[in-house]
């Protein structure tokens, strides 16, 4: 089996529909995928269609965006129950952070003499629930203000660059009980990116699932040492292309991250357990 569990559409930051993901996803010979986008689950139920339609195994997935002193942390949750109406209303709350951000990087920009407007970066994402960085990028690329995805992050609105302005405060805490209170379990993504083995170690007992091992940013020793992490402490190992499209010239990733197949069993046997206890 070919399993990639980290995907986004363009509810989120990925620039493909779901139908445009799906084709990619069966010309890769990829047999099982979630799709994780960022603080929304809008994809969940034309992703759910498709598969059935293609014959692709499905895991409803989400990735929360979470922040902890001056970092950010992702969590992705797999075989999240994404009609739960507590759910649904939780994560308005992290949709309404990010409109607010954006309005803030933005008045930075329009500070240091860039006119984007939140407005046109609405209509060029072409959603309002799951407004993030990636979509600013875009549209002042689009618009002309920048040459390039990674100029505008490098040069604006990364961490230190004079349009930055950090996520919402939503502790992990909050963030892995939002996925366990929806059936769902709680993973930290590529973490690679910002956890210390102390780090980690504290995000287990907030309750953790597991890591993200497989992962374009992720180099051989880096995989390595999470995996032993995860093994060592008994939890769940996952992995993915983090395949978004676009500016961000990924193509090449969909179908070279895969998860191992008794990574995702075991995932299956432990969701199995939650839903039986």
């Amino acid at each position: 089996m070919r399993i990639d569990l980290h995907t986004h559409t363009n509810s989120s930051d990925g620039a493909l529909s779901v139908s445009e993901l799906f084709r990619k996803v069966k010309n890769a010979a990829i047999d099982t995928l979630s799709v994780t986008d960022h603080d929304t689950v809008s994809a969940l139920d034309e992703s759910t269609k498709a598969a059935s339609e293609l014959g692709i195994e499905f895991v409803p997935g989400i990735e929360v965006t979470s922040r902890y002193k001056s970092f950010q942390l992702h969590f992705l949750g797999y075989f999240i129950d994404y009609t739960n109406k507590n759910f649904l209303a939780r994560l308005r709350e992290l949709q309404d952070a990010r409109i607010m951000r954006a309005k803030r990087i933005i008045a930075k920009l329009n500070k240091i003499k860039i006119p984007l407007k939140l407005e046109s970066v609405i209509e060029k994402a072409g959603l309002t629930n799951s407004i993030g960085r990636p979509h600013i990028a875009n549209s002042m690329v689009e618009e002309g203000f920048a040459e390039s995805y990674d100029e505008v992050f490098n040069k604006y609105i990364g961490i230190g660059r004079p349009a930055y302005e950090a996520n919402y405060q939503f502790p992990p805490e909050r963030a892995i009980a939002l996925i366990s209170e929806a059936g769902g379990l709680a993973v930290l993504a590529h973490p690679s990116h910002y956890v210390s083995k102390d780090f980690l170690i504290r995000l287990l007992k907030l309750g953790m699932e597991g890591v993200e091992v497989i992962h374009p940013s992720h180099s051989d020793e880096e995989r390595a040492f999470y995996s032993k992490f995860a093994d060592e402490n008994s939890i769940l190992k996952t992995g993915g292309s983090d395949f978004h499209g676009g500016l961000k010239n990924d193509d090449v990733n969909l179908g070279k991250y895969i998860v191992n197949e008794s990574w995702f069993s075991a995932m299956k046997e432990k969701v199995g357990r939650s839903v039986l206890s």
